[in-house]
């Protein structure tokens, strides 16, 4: 059996919860949850048996079901998200919403006593663990279900998901913070309880990671490629994403899918691609040089030598590269263009097959109007960027 951790995140934990789907449908088991502030949350939800109720609940999920807001605490936090990364300005902003007594989170209180069932998840066969931190009494609390009073487990998911940003709770005399503040990513728990092969859900959420030792450990880390969003979108449009993401990048990593920003099903055959950059016409090589200034050069040599590492340059990709990593790319970066269905796994034909259907040829004075030494460089604007993806993908044959 396997344990779960899953990282503290707010609104990101939709994420947690995609990424479960996919593990019951791959045939993971798992036998124990940690998880700290909404990971403690998710974590509920699933040691109780009921990851489905939990995926409809993100999937409609609203703003109105975790915080009370008034007009000025929405212009507040719509400024707050609107600052982008001026760190002071957005203290500021925490500021001034904390000294307004912080933000009324009664109605999640009520949504978690609406879908938490105590008694089921004491009686699970599964264990749960938990992060908090006592700021009355300054010390961390990681906590097991177990040793967790009788009817105090909801109090102590609020206390685990309790962010500055909220009204203070007092729980027992004390006042709880988000255990973020002390360990966001509970893996520890989760060897105490003796597992050995451990999935790991990442959000990036803010908070500290604790230091452990993983010696000795399977440790699988499901991490999203792109950002999660705000802490505090709570839109539905941003669950169902998400959700989305969480599914499709574990089974990426279950099933060993290629891609970045797509799910590919690998050939897992350099050879393949190799054989099919062989049989390149000549024209279309002379074609990819010319694009790229290579006007002395020619043949299949210039393709691997030359040519090859250009496409890999302006694609990003590292240097030791499999070709079939850069084709992969290279059609990925197409797909994201061409605006094609991302959740989904695609055979490489597949996938080309979607974008020739969406593909709009670059026009041929794009090449003549830029200098060649320009093309080449990695430093173009995104336009200009992606007429080069679209003109290198047409010669390669994949549009």
């Amino acid at each position: 059996m396997y344990g779960l951790v899953l990282e503290g995140g707010g609104a990101k934990g939709a994420y947690h919860i995609g990424v479960s789907k996919a593990l019951v449908e791959i045939g993971i088991e798992i036998g124990g949850v940690a998880g700290t502030s909404v990971g403690a949350l998710n974590g509920a939800m699933i040691v109780q048996g009921e990851l489905d109720k939990a995926y409809e609940v993100w999937q409609n999920i609203n703003p109105s079901q975790i915080m009370k807001l008034t007009e000025n605490e929405e212009k507040e936090l719509d400024d707050l998200e609107a600052i982008g990364e001026k760190l002071s300005l957005k203290i500021e902003r925490l500021r001034k919403i904390i000294s307004e007594k912080g933000l009324d989170i009664e109605p999640l209180m009520k949504t978690l006593n609406e879908l938490i069932n105590e008694p089921k998840v004491r009686k699970s066969f599964m264990d749960f663990g938990m992060v908090t931190f006592d700021l009355t009494n300054r010390k961390p609390v990681e906590i097991f279900k177990e040793d967790i009073p009788e009817g105090k487990l909801i109090d102590y998911l609020i206390a685990s998901a309790n962010l500055p940003l909220f009204k203070m709770k007092t729980l027992d005399g004390s006042i709880y913070i988000d255990g973020g503040f002390y360990n966001v990513l509970p893996i520890n728990l989760i060897q105490d309880k003796g597992y050995k092969d451990i999935v790991v859900v990442r959000t990036f959420g803010l908070g500290r990671i604790k230091k452990i030792d993983t010696t000795g450990f399977n440790i699988i880390t499901i991490a999203p490629g792109e950002s999660l969003g705000p802490v505090l979108d709570f839109s539905a449009e941003r669950a169902q994403k998400n959700l989305a993401m969480g599914y499709f990048d574990a089974v990426k990593v279950f099933n060993n899918i290629k891609g970045k920003r797509y799910y590919i099903k690998p050939v897992n055959n350099d050879d393949y691609y190799v054989k099919y950059l062989l049989e390149l016409e000549t024209t279309k090589i002379a074609k990819l040089c010319h694009l790229f200034g290579l006007e002395d050069t020619y043949g299949k040599r210039a393709l691997f030598e030359y040519v090859i590492p250009k496409i890999a340059d302006i694609l990003g990709v590292p240097s030791n590269a499999s070709y079939e990593d850069i084709l992969i790319t290279l059609v990925e970066e197409l797909a994201r263009i061409y605006g094609i269905e991302r959740f989904k796994v695609y055979t490489i034909d597949e996938l080309i097959s979607e974008i020739r259907k969406e593909y709009q040829p670059v026009k041929d004075d794009f090449i003549n109007e830029m200098p060649a030494f320009i093309r080449g460089m990695n430093i173009v604007s995104k336009i200009a960027r992606d007429k080069i993806i679209s003109i290198i993908a047409a010669e390669l044959g994949c549009v």
